[in-house]
């Protein structure tokens, strides 16, 4: 099973998917280079359709894939080209932007972080490591990974409102985490912005609110309402069941080969029943 990371400063800069993404951009750029392979206009390029990274990435969508290279591009990391022979090939080339390579290039002087060995030599020297050549920070900040994670949070939750009508996406953006700093569940604001979303969907779409509206006049906070009120509401159906079953289990009822492992441990974390009590019903503590 691949493993997937991600340089912190990176994602502080353009969210966690982007960052992910660029880290395998980058490892076959540096590959390429290394093999001197996709030399194009003075740079080492790399090449992948969407479809291609999806695969590579499959807990992403189409597209996040697509919102994450636009960022990518917006803040210079990478460039895009087309240098394929096929001029009915479509598929996109990436190499580093100006903000990580300025001279077109990864410097090739700087061997002994590289991750691959230089051309004709098939590992690194004895005391050396070839690995993360391309160095654009040196000092990561564990609140930019934080601040990442908040914003692709805040990015999750306005996806959910009827796309057609979102707009002033940046006042929406801003207003999603000042919800979440004043200690509204992501979950909940998620799913309260889902709410309207599937309350509106046969609404004419003039009678839809725009986003940035929706959330400044703190209309989502009467479906954050319903929401909460809903999981409470499941939370006390679901103790007066544990409570029916607890009441099986001290009086040993036939019914008691009906609850389930899962049961038996909600049972027993809610201190409803003892382990002896449970083996004394016929079931497995």
């Amino acid at each position: 099973m691949s493993r997937h990371s991600f340089d912190p400063e990176i994602a502080g800069r353009v969210g966690l998917n982007a960052a992910v993404i660029f880290q395998n951009i980058t490892f076959w750029i540096e590959k390429n280079q290394a093999n001197r392979r996709n030399l194009r206009d003075g740079r080492y390029w790399t090449y992948n359709s969407i479809s291609a990274f999806g695969d590579l990435f499959p807990y992403l969508s189409e597209k996040q894939i697509r919102t994450a290279l636009e960022k990518l591009v917006s803040a210079e990391l990478i460039i895009k080209g087309n240098f394929s022979d096929d001029r009915y090939d479509r598929t996109c080339w990436y190499a580093l932007g100006n903000s990580i390579c300025p001279n077109g290039q990864i410097d090739p002087t700087e061997r002994e972080n590289d991750a691959f060995a230089p051309e004709g030599k098939p590992s690194a020297p004895e005391g050396k490591s070839y690995k993360n050549r391309y160095k654009p920070y040196q000092k990561p900040d564990p609140s930019h990974a934080k601040a990442a994670v908040e914003e692709e949070a805040s990015e999750k939750i306005l996806s959910a409102y009827p796309e057609d009508r979102i707009r002033g996406k940046a006042v929406c953006l801003s207003q999603i985490r000042q919800a979440l700093a004043d200690g509204v569940d992501a979950k909940d604001l998620e799913g309260a912005v889902r709410a309207y979303a599937s309350e509106s969907e046969g609404f004419t779409r003039s009678k839809v609110c725009f986003s940035d509206n929706w959330f400044t006049s703190g209309r989502w906070l009467k479906y954050l309402h319903d929401v909460e009120e809903a999981r409470e509401a499941g939370k006390a159906k679901e103790a007066e069941l544990l409570k029916g079953l607890a009441d099986w289990v001290t009086d040993k009822h036939p019914l008691c080969r009906h609850i389930t492992p899962g049961q038996v441990t909600a049972l027993l974390a809610a201190n409803l029943v003892s382990p002896a009590e449970i083996e004394a019903a016929g079931l497995r503590a």
